[in-house]
């Protein structure tokens, strides 16, 4: 992390940040908020802020979560799981877990999980010598609740508890230690169904909260703050197939003045992606998108498929994978989500 004093952290820091579109460059910590959940998104062009209106939609747009009442089958668990570091360190891997319930007839509870295992790490002292190997992580525990203020507004809030580990106390060169921080975020968001337009409007805020301190708070980093505005409009639709466009805007909302990380719009570090889905009879899925971004300097497309099981043996149950990049010069990584509805 930014000036971290000890070899060991940066070292376990540098690898997840030239694995991640969200730190290649930015300086902002809990990189594990950043990784967009959900294979259907994902493969979108990592666009969902419009069209998110199950349990994953805690971590595109709290709004969307007010319409899961409207389902058929309104309780929702999600599950996913990424690499992220594909023929580069096989230990490191993202775990999202979600689970939705309704909460009367216009609003919905939802609680999640996310979990970056940052593999093994060999500490050294100042020297050079080992000190011994130990694992480092980031996890996150989040609730939210969303509900439609009417036929087709939804708004929704979002709190979540952040902790990491980077390294043990005992391996820090630093006398304060600083291997661990934790921290806090707030996220915010609206959900506009625009039905003569056939179109969904998305705007959401995420991790308004304060910086991470390892050391002090001179060497803290910033919550991976973003304002994010989307939009999904649904092509063509029958009963047989439908074809959808998404799009999302993201920005983020630290930004760098006066030699430290404020609350600020970083256009400068904007990005972008887009997406199409088709499906036959709401239980196949191709879907293709494209993402660019000035993290990572990411200029590439995205793409998966997906199945849902329902039609076929009467299970809601639904498997989506996605392929999406990291950063210039990485190989692209896989994301596998598993659903249940009921």
């Amino acid at each position: 992390m930014k000036r971290m004093l000890t070899t060991v952290a940066l070292v376990a820091a540098l690898t997840m940040g030239i694995c991640g579109t969200a730190l290649a460059g930015s300086g902002a910590g809990a990189i594990n908020l950043s990784f967009p959940v959900g294979a259907r998104y994902n493969a979108l062009g990592e666009s969902g802020t419009a069209l998110a209106q199950d349990v994953t939609a805690q971590w595109w747009n709290p709004g969307g979560l007010g319409f899961l009442p409207q389902r058929d089958q309104p309780h929702d668990v999600h599950i996913m799981q990424s690499s992220l570091a594909e023929g580069l360190a096989e230990d490191i891997g993202l775990y999202w877990g979600g689970y939705a319930t309704p909460m009367g007839e216009n609003g919905a509870l939802g609680l999640s999980l996310n979990y970056l295992d940052m593999g093994e790490q060999q500490g050294t002292d100042e020297n050079g010598a080992e000190t011994g190997v130990f694992r480092s992580y980031m996890f996150a525990f989040g609730a939210c609740y969303g509900v439609r203020v009417s036929p087709n507004v939804g708004l929704g809030l979002g709190v979540k508890y952040f902790r990491d580990k980077l390294a043990e106390t005992n391996v820090m060169q630093d006398t304060q230690g600083g291997g661990s921080g934790d921290s806090f975020g707030v996220d915010l968001g609206l959900m506009w169904k625009v039905p003569s337009l056939k179109s969904n409007i998305g705007i959401a805020v995420a991790n308004l909260g304060p910086d991470i301190k390892h050391v002090d708070a001179d060497q803290s980093d910033p919550m991976p703050r973003k304002l994010t505005i989307g939009v999904a409009h649904s092509l063509y639709h029958s009963d047989y197939m439908g074809f959808l466009l998404v799009a999302d805007y993201l920005v983020p909302l630290y930004k760098w003045k006066d030699n430290d990380y404020g609350f600020g719009l970083e256009t400068s570090q904007k990005e972008y992606g887009v997406g199409a889905e088709w499906n036959y009879l709401r239980s196949l899925y191709v879907r293709l998108g494209y993402k660019s971004a000035e993290y990572g300097d990411i200029k590439d497309s995205t793409f998966g498929f997906g199945v849902d099981l329902d039609r076929w043996v009467g299970q809601p149950i639904a498997f989506d994978f996605a392929k999406v990049p990291q950063a210039q010069g990485l190989p692209n990584v896989t994301r596998l989500s598993i659903a249940y509805r009921f």
